[in-house]
């Protein structure tokens, strides 16, 4: 799952590379979009040419060549966000889990420059759930969280892979599509899959928004 295919690991046997924790990566900087937009431009939306299917560089999946930069990963630009916005993201989210048959993606793999995780929800209206600017915060004394092992790997490219130390609870405070603030534990996968969010732009995104 994951915008990428997020697995754990269980037996150091199965690890080819020694994992990396997820606090010490760093790569080089790039802008979510080249145009500097809060959401990019699909062909595959325009009226004319309209497809369920994405282009496959539509939806450009994470692979550890870049960090995105913190350019949008401030609480007013956030809070400015139209639900308009958040509605195609959403759309678009859905056509790229099926396209890669995932249960998550990754707001700048789908082209929103602002930080976000979309997750299968078949309850939702659409289909998934999003978690727009997810701060981590304390958990509570008596939850109980392992570090895992978690093999990352890219739906477009499937002999890339990548191991990284995740914590398998985790507790968040994020934005809703209807602009709503509301913090809950995270588990499992998805928890895995807000951490990868955290990896893939730049600590200074978090170090704005965790506060």
């Amino acid at each position: 799952m994951g915008g990428v295919l997020l697995t754990t690991l269980i037996g150091s046997g199965l690890v080819g590379n020694p994992p990396i924790d997820m606090q010490s990566i760093e790569l080089p900087l790039s802008s979510v979009n080249v145009d500097k937009s809060i959401l990019a431009t699909w062909v595959t939306e325009e009226v004319d040419t309209f497809s369920d299917e994405p282009l496959a560089s539509e939806c450009s999946f994470f692979n550890f060549s870049t960090q995105y930069t913190a350019e949008y990963c401030d609480a007013f630009t956030i809070s400015r966000m139209q639900y308009a916005t958040v509605r195609v993201a959403l759309e678009r989210a859905l056509r790229c889990a099926t396209t890669a048959n995932t249960e998550c993606v990754l707001s700048p793999e789908i082209g929103l420059a602002i930080p976000a995780v979309f997750l299968a929800a078949p309850e939702a209206p659409l289909g998934m759930r999003v978690f727009i600017a997810p701060r981590v915060l304390n958990l509570p004394p008596e939850t109980n969280t392992l570090q895992r092992r978690v093999r990352v790997s890219i739906p477009s490219d499937t002999f890339t892979t990548r191991t990284v130390v995740m914590n398998d609870t985790i507790k968040v405070e994020y934005m809703t599509d209807s602009k709503t603030v509301k913090s809950e534990l995270v588990y499992g996968e998805d928890a895995f899959c807000i951490n990868l969010l955290r990896i893939s732009y730049e600590s200074a995104c978090w170090t704005r928004l965790d506060g």
